[in-house]
């Protein structure tokens, strides 16, 4: 008899190998550049030398990026994912809008924090440069989708105003993450109170009346 679970169990160990190979190869460039310093380190890093440490071919790699430039972008994804997973796991546990985005926020700290903040610095400006239409043809999502369903969560509970499309809001916040993000890079300030802060100010501001300009 077929066991039909085999397929999916074999689907998921080579997602699961992808994951691990492309996380293998973010570290190595991460750890290349950081050496030659992220000024120049980029530019004058080869993909040669990011496969060498990485131990794949480097076939593997174009496999998984189409240049080492990309590398900074998946920096971003791989955040969001933990963004974008912890948003759901939250609006199935049905909690309220502040107990949801407290762990939001800890999930975004955590990782960028334990990264080179050049790095952070220089991932940032990469999405920024990006248009939109480029980052969403690979079908990933960023923060915003993640906040954009806590926050349609939030306005179908009645905790939030129905008069701002919960898209807006998640734009609002989407830039203010990334500007707490980018002040971090350059100064040092504590990233999670900084954020914190500012998405408690952005809350009590979409939990009055909109006035619309016309």
């Amino acid at each position: 008899m077929t066991d039909a679970r085999a397929p999916r169990r074999r689907s998921g160990l080579q997602q699961e190998r992808s994951r691990q190979t492309r996380q293998r190869l973010v570290r190595a460039a991460l750890e290349l550049w950081t050496e030659r310093s992220f000024e120049n380190g980029i530019e004058e890093t080869t993909v040669e030398e990011i496969v060498k440490v990485a131990g794949v071919t480097k076939g593997t790699f174009y496999f998984h990026f189409a240049r080492k430039e990309e590398i900074l972008l998946e920096m971003g994804w791989e955040t969001a994912e933990i963004v974008n997973a912890e948003a759901e796991k939250c609006i199935r546990a049905d909690r309220t809008l502040e107990e949801t985005l407290a762990p939001l926020l800890s999930v975004i700290t955590s990782p960028i924090r334990a990264a080179p903040p050049a790095a952070v610095a220089r991932s940032v400006s990469e999405f920024r440069r990006r248009p939109n239409s480029e980052l969403s043809a690979g079908g990933r999502h960023g923060f915003s989708s993640g906040f954009e369903s806590v926050f349609a969560h939030a306005q179908e509970t009645g905790e939030l105003p129905e008069d701002v499309p919960a898209s807006e809001m998640a734009k609002i916040l989407t830039a203010l993450v990334m500007d707490s993000i980018l002040e971090w890079t350059d100064a040092r300030t504590d990233l999670k109170e900084g954020l914190r802060l500012r998405t408690a100010i952005l809350v009590a501001g979409l939990k009055q009346p909109a006035v619309l300009i016309e």
